[in-house]
C-alpha cells in the first residue's frame, strides 16, 4: 500500500527539497522546519536517514522516499534524452554497420534517417512518442505521478514549477488515456504460468454518485494482478466474467481459489471451473486457517490511490484508472513482499524493474511481450 511515508516522501521531491551531494548521499531539508537538513546514505544494501522517525523504525521514512523518486525521476530524464538515439536495424537487429542518412520532416518536427549497410536498407527508429515531440518527459511524469497518488491538478502544478511545461489537467488526462490504452493493448496478449491458489475478491468504487463493483484475481504466489473488471451489478454472472478472463491470461488453472463467503464466487466457480478439473474453493474468514488477506491488501493500495481521486465522472474514465493501476502494480511498483521486486519480476515477466518509458517503447515497436 501506499503509506503515508510514501506520500510525503513525492511531497518533499516536488516542492524542491531533495539536493544531491553524491550518487550515494543526498540532503533532505525539513518540510516544517527549514533550518533542518536530514542526510540520507546509500550503506551496503538499503538507505539509511539521520532523522528520528528512521532510526526508532529503521524503515524506509520520508526523506529516504523523496531520495528514491528523486532518482526515478531523474533516470526517465535520462531515458527519455535517449529516445531514438539507440538505433539498430529492424531487419538484422544490429547497429555497427548504421550510418546516418539525413533528416525526414514530418508533422512533429525533423527526424533522423539512418542506413543499414549490411541490410541496404534506410529507416526512422521509432521512440513510442511519434506525434508528441518534445513532450516526452512530461508525459512519462505525468503517467509515473499519478498512479503514485497524486491528482491531475498538482501533476500540472509540478509540470509548471519544476519544467516550466505549461499543461492543463484535461492534456495531462488525455495523455495518460491515451498512453495506457497503448501498454494495456500491447500486454493483453500475454499469458503467464501462474501458481495453483488463486485469490479473488470485490470492492466498491465510486461512478458518478454511484456505486460500482470492482472484480480482481490474484496470484498467490507472485501476487500478479491476473485481471479486473468494472460492473454495475455484484452477482454471478460478473464473477464468472472475472474467472473467465482470469483463465484466458493463464496458461493452467488454479487447483485452489480463495475468496470470501460471498455466493456468487461459489457458483461461478461450479458454472466456470468444476466440469473441467475438480477445484478446492476456500472460503476465508476471520477464523479460517487460509485468509484473503493477500486480496484484501491489494485493495486497500488501490483505496489508498483513489482517495485522491474520490469519485468518477464516467465509468470509461474509472476502467482508464483501472487499466493503469494494474499496469503499475504488476509492472512498476515494488512489493515489500516480495523483497521489493515486482509481480512482472517475480513470474518471470521480466528481469529487472521496467518503467513507463520501457513498455511504451515496447508497445509503440510491438517488441515481444515477454
Amino acid at each position: 500500500m501506499t503509506s503515508k511515508r510514501e506520500t510525503k516522501g513525492v511531497s518533499l521531491f516536488l516542492k524542491g527539497l531533495v539536493e544531491p551531494v553524491s550518487s550515494t548521499r543526498f540532503f533532505v531539508k525539513s518540510e516544517s522546519k527549514p533550518s533542518e537538513t536530514y542526510v540520507v546514505q546509500w550503506d551496503r544494501k538499503r538507505w539509511k536517514c539521520t532523522c528520528e522517525d528512521y532510526k526508532k523504525s529503521r524503515r524506509k521514512c520520508k526523506h529516504v522516499y523523496a531520495v528514491c523518486y528523486y532518482l526515478t525521476v531523474r533516470d526517465v530524464e535520462v531515458g527519455v534524452k535517449r529516445l531514438g538515439g539507440e538505433a539498430k536495424c529492424p531487419v538484422c537487429g544490429k547497429n555497427d554497420a548504421i550510418i546516418r542518412d539525413g533528416y525526414t520532416e514530418g508533422k512533429s518536427g525533423l527526424k533522423q534517417r539512418y542506413y543499414c549497410k549490411r541490410c541496404r536498407r534506410g529507416f526512422m527508429p521509432s521512440t513510442g512518442f511519434e506525434g508528441m515531440h518534445g513532450q516526452a518527459l512530461a508525459i512519462l511524469i505525468a503517467l509515473d505521478l499519478y498512479y503514485r497518488g497524486l491528482s491531475l491538478r498538482q501533476i500540472s502544478e509540478h509540470l509548471q514549477s519544476v519544467y516550466k511545461i505549461s499543461v492543463s489537467h484535461g492534456t495531462i488526462y488525455g495523455w495518460i488515456k491515451r498512453y495506457v490504452s497503448i501498454v494495456s493493448k500491447h500486454l493483453s496478449r500475454l499469458n503467464v504460468k501462474t501458481s495453483e491458489r488463486w485469490h479473488a475478491d470485490d470492492s466498491v468504487i465510486r461512478v458518478s454518485g454511484r456505486h460500482l463493483t470492482v472484480w480482481g484475481a490474484l496470484d498467490g504466489e507472485t501476487r500478479l494482478l491476473i485481471a479486473t473488471h468494472i460492473s454495475n451489478h455484484k452477482d454471478t454472472e460478473e464473477a464468472t466474467k472475472l474467472l473467465k478472463r482470469s483463465l484466458a491470461k493463464s496458461q493452467q488453472q488454479p487447483m485452489e481459489i480463495v475468496t470470501d463467503g460471498a455466493k456468487q464466487y461459489a457458483k461461478a466457480i461450479d458454472e466456470t471451473l468444476s466440469n473441467i478439473d475438480p477445484i478446492i474453493h476456500i472460503q476465508a474468514g476471520i477464523s479460517t486457517p487460509i485468509t484473503n488477506n493477500k486480496m484484501e491488501r491489494f485493495y486497500r493500495t488501490l483505496k489508498q490511490r483513489y482517495k485522491t481521486i474520490n469519485t468518477f465522472q464516467t465509468q470509461e474514465t474509472a476502467q482508464t484508472f483501472m487499466d493503469g493501476f494494474q499496469i503499475h502494480y504488476n509492472f512498476i511498483k515494488g512489493h515489500r513482499a516480495l523483497n521489493g521486486n515486482t509481480p512482472a519480476e517475480a513470474i518471470g515477466l521480466t528481469e529487472e524493474r521496467t518503467n513507463w518509458l520501457d513498455l511504451i517503447k515496447k508497445s509503440k515497436t510491438k517488441a515481444p511481450v515477454l
